[in-house]
């Protein structure tokens, strides 16, 4: 038994995890919390996060009685890239814009996308004025852009050096394609910089590795 235990699922903030750990060579426990079916709200998990979301960690290492609890996807994140040293530069700057993609990612990619998810494919029968749906598309495009500019004869977003910002940032692409289908209003070849860093990405040996343990690349909505 290690002493991590991550609660997640295979959404694109709850893959993060086991693939920054599959990454990082640190042994976990998953735990798996099915949000499609309420467990998330169950007692059991309550107590461990009160705020009902995944991804969570927890902790031993220093007390295996009263682990550390740390949730929110990119704190986790930042959390497991200081306590082993890996995936972060030591470089300040770098450092700094490490951090700056995770507060980015979670201020505006995965609320845009997460929007624009909602309106279109969840709320569709239901929110009959298209205004919403329109304008997290409009969102979504320019993050979009944002995203293909910035990578920009790059193969990585900081110091061309595969980062928990990568891991944070690259899950969303793949979900608003393969479950929010966003191709059909999109022409995502206008973004081959983002193509084809998220296949980099998807293609590392230990990210695969991370990827599988919820079979991420193969979760649809038909």
């Amino acid at each position: 038994m290690s002493d991590l235990t991550v609660y997640t699922l295979g959404s694109p903030n709850g893959i993060k995890i086991p693939v920054a750990l599959e990454e990082m060579g640190v042994m976990y426990d998953l735990h798996t919390i099915d949000i499609t079916k309420g467990e998330q709200f169950s007692a059991a998990f309550s107590k461990i996060n009160p705020r009902h979301k995944i991804p969570v960690l927890a902790d031993k290492s220093k007390d295996s009685e009263h682990p550390q609890i740390i949730g929110e996807s990119c704190a986790i994140l930042l959390y497991l890239a200081e306590k082993f040293n890996k995936l972060i530069s030591n470089d300040p700057l770098h450092r700094a814009q490490t951090i700056e993609w995770l507060f980015y990612q979670a201020s505006t990619e995965g609320t845009v996308f997460g929007a624009y998810g909602h309106f279109s494919t969840y709320a569709k029968d239901k929110v009959k004025d298209p205004y919403p749906k329109e304008r997290y598309l409009n969102e979504s495009i320019k993050v979009l852009d944002y995203i293909e500019s910035e990578l920009t004869g790059k193969r990585y977003l900081v110091a061309d050096e595969y980062s928990i910002a990568d891991i944070a940032m690259f899950p969303w692409i793949i979900w608003i394609r393969n479950f929010y289908h966003i191709d059909s209003v999109i022409d995502m070849s206008k973004y081959p910089n983002i193509l084809n860093w998220v296949d980099r990405c998807c293609q590392r040996s230990k990210t695969k590795i991370g990827l599988e343990t919820y079979n991420y690349l193969d979760i649809k909505n038909n």
